[in-house]
């Protein structure tokens, strides 16, 4: 698919039909993943969760977040929106205790996340799957040891984005130019 069309077919898609894509599917996308500008000294991992049973964990996770009476921002399942495939970028943050610089190190990691989760939904779109970053489960099981093991995250690791990919049957338009999203300055 041209580059352009895939930049106007990418949407945040919340409706998963139940269709797996096959393993060279998700390879694509993760090889996508792998071609993303980043800075080697930071401690990434990936995990590719089809296993439902995970996945309900998590989403457990967020209900005792975003499902309680007095949740300041009420959300309700499916928070993967029941998507076949979740993938799950995970880092060891820099502490400030032992590193001055931390804090930029900090920044430069989460550059490095949001071009990861991009390349992958662009990849997704370019392949005909759905994709759609979730933030939700991913906030849910900051302190969820046993949720983080689950979904193979490893230890001293925490969940920094994600994304969901499979099948829609939803069909989406075509996104359009808005330039009142970000304004626009041009120094010359």
């Amino acid at each position: 698919m041209d580059f352009g069309k895939v930049l106007v077919k990418r949407v945040s898609a919340r409706k998963y039909n139940d269709r797996m894509p096959g393993d060279d599917e998700i390879q694509k996308v993760i090889d996508a993943a792998l071609l993303s500008p980043i800075v080697r000294w930071h401690k990434l991992h990936l995990s590719v969760v089809t296993g439902r049973n995970a996945m309900n964990m998590a989403e457990d996770a967020a209900d005792e977040i975003f499902a309680r009476p007095d949740a300041k921002i009420k959300m309700h399942r499916p928070y993967l929106y029941g998507a076949p495939v979740w993938i799950i970028l995970s880092g060891k943050k820099y502490d400030e205790a032992e590193n001055p610089q931390a804090a930029r190190m900090n920044e430069n990691l989460f550059w490095n996340v949001g071009s990861i989760i991009e390349n992958m939904e662009l990849q997704a779109t370019a392949l005909g799957l759905a994709s759609c970053g979730i933030n939700t489960t991913v906030v849910a099981m900051r302190d969820k040891p046993d949720v983080k093991k689950a979904l193979g995250i490893p230890e001293g690791y925490d969940a920094l984005a994600s994304v969901v990919i499979g099948y829609s049957d939803t069909e989406y338009p075509e996104r359009s130019v808005k330039p009142e999203l970000i304004p626009v300055s041009y120094v010359r």
